[in-house]
């Protein structure tokens, strides 16, 4: 019945209309949570939208199910893709077909407020920004006491993106997140074209690399108050397991976010919110490493595995010169 209920409010723009917001949706064996997430997409209040659902090789019936929503759905694009090219990859190729003026992401486990887009949009235009971000709150398989947010706003912020970048990173407190993710945001579109902005393929942690560039690139970032991201936490998740590729990840992710600054020529300027945010990357590996892995002679052979990749994007000296001497006694 849910199923089908979907399918019966189709959603079909003029063909001469531009399109106000592509929504982009990464898919990966996601049968069981991909109409959830689309319904919060189909009743949007904002008209004028397009969806792109690109698929990243699933191996279950998603593909089915997205063919089926691009069918009934003239404003729904099913992209397929062969073979797995993780969620950096899929949106890449998305990307590629998207014609909004704004970009949204969308994991295909997550939902939406439904005045999502047309909030964000509405602020965009009104501020010319680059970037608009909202309150992300996080959603779990069971009922708890109170909302739990990763970051909420009480009130509309504009930012130029270098400040948005030294919230991101840590270095400035000004009693507001800047999350490294590009699920709670809308992008202008020529700003990610003309940037040659895209993310990096076939790892975990590709928003990060994107993140940097994104925010440093940006010259309007705004930070929205009244609609929500709602990310859902699920058991199995990437968040929500742990092997050797999320160290590996981690570490190509960060070796691509300093060679980014260095080809730049201000890794000397943003040397230390680097430092900053591989501190606290690799703190949520440490923590995975003793949240999901069971034994204890694995622990220590992951933890000793981090610090051999480590290596490779810390310099001792300039990392040394970052930490204060109390956390060089705590380390």
């Amino acid at each position: 019945r849910y199923y089908q209920s979907v399918f019966s409010i189709p959603n079909s723009p003029k063909e001469d209309l531009i399109m106000k917001v592509s929504v982009i949706v990464t898919t990966h064996n996601t049968e069981r949570y991909l109409l959830k997430c689309m319904d919060s997409i189909f009743n949007q209040t904002l008209s004028d939208i397009e969806i792109i659902i690109a698929d990243d090789a699933s191996t279950d019936s998603t593909p089915q199910i997205a063919t089926e929503l691009a069918k009934t759905h003239e404003n729904v694009l099913f992209l397929p893709l062969s073979t797995n090219l993780g969620p950096g990859g899929a949106r890449n190729k998305a990307l590629q077909q998207a014609s909004g003026e704004y970009i949204s992401f969308i994991d295909s486990d997550d939902w939406m407020d439904l005045n999502y887009l047309e909030v964000m949009y509405n602020k965009a235009q009104q501020l010319n920004a680059d970037i608009v971000t909202c309150s992300l709150m996080r959603e779990y398989d069971y009922i708890t006491t109170s909302p739990v947010y990763k970051c909420k706003y009480d009130q509309d912020y504009v930012l130029s993106g270098e400040i948005a970048f030294r919230i991101m990173t840590n270095e400035y407190n000004y009693g507001i997140k800047f999350l490294p993710s590009a699920l709670n945001k809308i992008y202008r579109k020529t700003f990610l074209t003309d940037n040659l902005l895209t993310f990096p393929e076939h790892i975990f942690f590709e928003d990060q690399p994107f993140s940097y560039s994104c925010t440093l690139a940006a010259n309007r970032v705004v930070c929205v108050p009244q609609v929500v991201y709602h990310h859902y936490k699920r058991s199995g998740s990437i968040v929500q397991s742990f092997n050797q590729k999320n160290i590996d990840d981690m570490m190509t992710a960060y070796k691509m976010i300093k060679e980014y600054l260095q080809k730049n020529n201000i890794y000397k300027k943003f040397r230390f919110n680097y430092y900053s945010s591989l501190q606290h990357f690799y703190n949520l590996i440490v923590r995975q490493i003793f949240e999901f892995v069971p034994d204890e002679k694995s622990k220590k052979e992951y933890l000793k595995y981090s610090f051999i990749r480590l290596k490779e994007v810390i310099d001792i000296d300039e990392y040394i010169d970052f930490l204060s001497s109390e956390e060089l006694r705590k380390h």
